[in-house]
């Protein structure tokens, strides 16, 4: 059954729309965005390494299937590859391929590209930044190199002294860019919470060389561009699904897309009717489950 929607900002959102008028226009979007942890996955971990699949994703994913809606999966990890964390997906019952999977790594890879071509990067984190940087067509350069084009932070277990010392060099010295995956300070992905690691690399560095990082992941212009180009451009409906509403929400609210926020992962009921107007979403269920539920309401 289609729930009515009853928040402080109702009538702001929704302009006094019926709940069943605005689930209709979700249900007939053709791009669609789908987070993975908190949202698809419950997990510790990000890119749902470790996590089970929240019941109706994989419903959600058949349903966007068998309705030829186009559709890309996507994650603020960096630290793994895009295969790898798709097969991943694929193990605990997520039919996704390599290449409907998109992680803020291949945002920063993209969002490099456009702004310094053929350049020279240094990549603090893990190979699955180095591997985007590289299929981007840029130079991945060594981890000492002190005198790069562009530095970008990406998630990782460890980080050399060497490497954080080179970032900083190219930066303060040689004038480098600074790009990192994400800038929040927390992950949550459904149980628990845990520190964001590549952020707080990059303010780390960014605090040694007074220069603040571009941000590539989630909720940043350069991701929701990548996904324009994606999910058919400018002209067709896009819809951003997500948990968590100062990343997903406030991305489909910049490039005006539909925001629809699931309470499975990191915004509760109880953040509802605090949230500022560029998070607000414009759909809320209680999981992916429910969703899809909704949807077939509309189109089986």
């Amino acid at each position: 059954m289609t729930k009515a929607l009853a928040f402080p900002y109702r009538d702001v959102l929704y302009e006094n729309r019926d709940a069943r008028s605005i689930l209709t226009d979700l249900a007939h979007a053709n791009g669609w965005m789908l987070d993975v942890d908190g949202c698809l996955v419950k997990t510790s971990k990000a890119g749902g390494a470790g996590g089970k699949a929240i019941e109706g994703a994989a419903r959600l994913l058949d349903w966007l299937r068998r309705n030829e809606r186009k559709f890309v999966v996507c994650t603020n990890a960096s630290q793994r590859t895009v295969a790898t964390y798709a097969a991943h997906l694929r193990d605990i019952g997520l039919d996704i391929a390599d290449h409907e999977m998109m992680t803020a790594a291949t945002a920063a890879g993209d969002t490099i590209a456009r702004a310094h071509p053929g350049a020279r990067v240094l990549v603090v984190g893990d190979e699955g930044m180095a591997e985007a940087v590289r299929g981007s067509g840029l130079d991945v350069v060594a981890p000492d190199t002190s005198d790069a084009d562009a530095v970008v932070v990406g998630a990782a277990d460890n980080y050399a002294s060497a490497n954080l010392n080179a970032a900083c060099i190219s930066i303060a010295d040689h004038g480098a860019a600074l790009y990192t995956s994400v800038s929040s300070p927390w992950f949550h992905g459904g149980v628990n919470r845990s520190i964001a690691v590549s952020s707080a690399i990059a303010h780390a560095i960014a605090s040694v060389t007074g220069v603040q990082p571009i941000v590539c992941g989630k909720p940043s212009k350069e991701l929701g561009q990548s996904l324009r180009r994606r999910l058919g451009g400018g002209n067709g409906q896009i819809v951003i699904v997500g948990d968590a509403a100062q990343a997903e929400m406030a991305l489909a609210r910049d490039m005006d897309a539909m925001g629809v926020l699931v309470l499975s992962g990191a915004t509760q009921a109880k953040d509802l009717p605090d949230l500022p107007s560029g998070q607000q979403p414009h759909w809320i269920a209680h999981d992916v489950g429910e969703l899809v539920n909704q949807l077939q309401s509309i189109v089986p």
